[in-house]
Parts: C-alpha cells; sequence; structure tokens
C-alpha cells in the first residue's frame, strides 16, 4: 500500500492490495467521515486500520447480497426468505446495488423510501424493504466485512395507525358466521362441519394459516383437564412444510377449556374418516385425504364468501389472528405482555399493531389509581386549592 497526492484538490489516497482478495482498489474518502485525506498522515492512519482489520473495500452491495442469501436461505429456507431476492431485485439494488458497502449512508435508504413512496407503496412494504438493508449491512458487520453498520440510526417511516386498520370479528359476528356456514354450504361439496372446525381452531388459538395446515395430530397433546399444541412447523407459499414458525422458532400453545373442547371434538369426528391416523394432518387436504394439508387458498375463501353472504368486512384469514388478540385485550382484559406470549409474537408487534385493543386495560388502570386513595398525594391537591 502507499500514499498518493491529488493534485487536483491537493487530498491524499492511498492504493493498495486487498490482502483478502487481493484485489487492487484506491481509497478516496474515509469511510468513517465519508470526507477525503486532508493530510497524508490522515491516509497512513487509514491504511495501518485497513491493513490490521482487512476490511475488502471493494466489495459491492450486490456482492455482500449474494454471500448473505447463500448464507441465509441455505439456513431459513422460508417463504419470507425466498421473497428477498425479488424485493432486492426490484426495489433496493436499482439504488444501491453498485455501490461499495462502505459507501453506503442513511441518504440511500431515504432515497429508497421516497422512490417507493411515489410508486405508491405501503409504508410497512418500504419499511421492510429498508429494514432488510440493514439486516444485511449487520451481516457484514458480524462477518468482519465492515467495521460498523454505516445505516444503523436510520429510523424507519412512521405510520399513523387507527382500529380500522387491523380487520376482524367480535365474538357476536364471529358467531354470526358460524351460524350461517349450515345454509350457506347446504349445496356445497364442502362439509359444513369441517369449515366451522377449522375456522373455530384460527379463531380460538389465533395461530397462523401456514401453521394450521401443517398441524398434525401427533404434535397435540390431550388430557382430561388440559391440553398442550406443538406449533413446530409451518406451510409455506410453495406448499412446503418448513421446520419452525414463519418468523422464528415454534412454541407451545396451552390451551383453555374452551379450545381443548373444540379440539377434542374435531379429534373425535376425524377420528371416523377412512385414512385417519396418529400422525394425519389436523386439517387434511379436501382431496387428497390426511396425508395432506389443507389448500393454502380454501380457507381464505370461505372467509371471503361467508363474509360477504353476512355483509361483514372481509378480513381475510389472517384476521382471525387479530380478532383473538381482540377478544383477549377487550373482552378478557390480558396485557400487551400476556397476548404476546399467548400468540408467541413480540410484545413490541403486539404494541404496533393492536395498540387499539387495549385502551380499556387502560381505563381500567386509571380506574384502579383512582380509587387508591393516598391521604399524602390527596392533601397536595386540597392544599393547592388555598
Amino acid at each position: 500500500m502507499a500514499q498518493y497526492k491529488n493534485k487536483k484538490n491537493n487530498c491524499w489516497y492511498i492504493q493498495c492490495r486487498n490482502p483478502r482478495s487481493k484485489k487492487k482498489t484506491t481509497i478516496r474518502v474515509n469511510p468513517k467521515t465519508n470526507q477525503n485525506f486532508k493530510t497524508k498522515k490522515e491516509a497512513r492512519d487509514f491504511e495501518d486500520l485497513y491493513l490490521k482489520q482487512k476490511i475488502d473495500l471493494s466489495m459491492t452491495f450486490d456482492q455482500l447480497f449474494t454471500q448473505y442469501t447463500d448464507n441465509y436461505l441455505s439456513l431459513q429456507p422460508s417463504s419470507s426468505a425466498d421473497k428477498l431476492k425479488s424485493w432486492y431485485k426490484h426495489h433496493i439494488k436499482p439504488v444501491i446495488g453498485n455501490k461499495k458497502i462502505y459507501t453506503i449512508r442513511i441518504s440511500d435508504l431515504e432515497e429508497i423510501s421516497k422512490v417507493m413512496l411515489k410508486a405508491n407503496y405501503s409504508i410497512n412494504y418500504i419499511n421492510k424493504m429498508t429494514s432488510n438493508i440493514k439486516t444485511i449491512l449487520n451481516f457484514a458487520v458480524s462477518h468482519d466485512l465492515l467495521e460498523k453498520n454505516p445505516v444503523s440510526g436510520y429510523k424507519p417511516l412512521k405510520k399513523i395507525k387507527t382500529s380500522e386498520d387491523i380487520k376482524y370479528w367480535t365474538p357476536r359476528e364471529f358467531q354470526q358466521i358460524i351460524n350461517s356456514i349450515d345454509s350457506f354450504y347446504s349445496n356445497s361439496h364442502t362439509d359444513p362441519q369441517y369449515i366451522k372446525y377449522m375456522l373455530m381452531f384460527g379463531y380460538f388459538t389465533g395461530a397462523r394459516k401456514g401453521e394450521i395446515r401443517a398441524l398434525r395430530w401427533n404434535s397435540i397433546e390431550l388430557y382430561s383437564d388440559r391440553g398442550l399444541i406443538y406449533f413446530d412447523y409451518h406451510v409455506n407459499e410453495k406448499n412446503e412444510v418448513i421446520r419452525g414458525r414463519k418468523n422464528g422458532n415454534g412454541y407451545i400453545f396451552h390451551m383453555d377449556q374452551l379450545t381443548l373442547s373444540l379440539v377434542k371434538e374435531i379429534k373425535e369426528y376425524f377420528s371416523h374418516f377412512y385414512g385417519f391416523a396418529d400422525n394425519s394432518y389436523v386439517f387434511p387436504s379436501l382431496s387428497n385425504g390426511f396425508s395432506k394439508p389443507i389448500g393454502g387458498h380454501t380457507p381464505t375463501r370461505w372467509i371471503q364468501e361467508l363474509a360477504k353472504f353476512n355483509n361483514l368486512p372481509n378480513i381475510t384469514f389472517h384476521g382471525l389472528r387479530h380478532s383473538y388478540v381482540c377478544y383477549l385485550a377487550t373482552e378478557v382484559g390480558l396485557t400487551p405482555y400476556q397476548v404476546a406470549d399467548r400468540i408467541a409474537d413480540t410484545v413490541n408487534v403486539v404494541l404496533e399493531h393492536y395498540y387499539a385493543f387495549f385502551q380499556e386495560s387502560r381505563i381500567k388502570v386509571a380506574e384502579e389509581i383512582s380509587n387508591h386513595y393516598d391521604e399524602h398525594l390527596t392533601s397536595l391537591i386540597e392544599s393547592s386549592k388555598k
């Protein structure tokens, strides 16, 4: 490596060969400050740092993404991971694909957000893109390709949420849906009882559709007074059964009495069908039997048809999860922490997406504080009136 002076601007630059990749590169700015080297000492000091840490300053974001996906997709072959390549190609690559990773700045993420906003993408979708970039650069740091993440301080776009953003059915509306199934599907080849059971299971557990589709009877333990459901797999958008849940490890669901009664009834019902076995899918394929899970679109179509028939909002199948959270928060009165544990999600996600459901619990908290008499604090109010 050597330092040279640029006669045009009187700044210094470095020419070097990367000790890891053996590629020759020219370093004209300090990646920490994004400023030119004003003195030879600055250039030499960075040269020492470069040699010590062996940072590959020639690596582009395209190259980093390839390395990341080769690592990530092989370890987590899920539908979410598979989407990364499409997201990258359409939204990220055009802006920063050819940029060297140490030159990427927060302004690049702001530019991506601006372009996508103009194209009318949702804020949630845009934030997924910028979050992916931060994650990939964190990967670079953990693999000694960067000293630190240059966009760690980027703040995602804020979305003003209202209760209308979360679609759900109240227990009364859900009862209306269930009661309408026999009449609506009276002339259908589909067993109305099957539809009732699957929708009720989704409403009573809050499990995602992919988790429900992948569930087998050998993942359920039933006792006289309690029961456990092991959600250890999910079916992705390619109809592949994947170990773990869509966004993490499996979890154990402790059944309440209502859910326990429902699951026992479902097992008793299906146990009389030909082909039923202990390792059968709980909700089997309507055409291929117990050895295959039900198709992904079928439950979604049921929700759509029944919502229209009952003049209720089409909440999609995932809306059953929203409905369960609403029930736990507003009817049962659980805290966000208890709800997060119940549905195996993070407290941050629960508070971000379902904050409106916890207004009643906040009112109760205020009432409990009001009902607690403290003579010292009360005396302060009384004295302030004088």
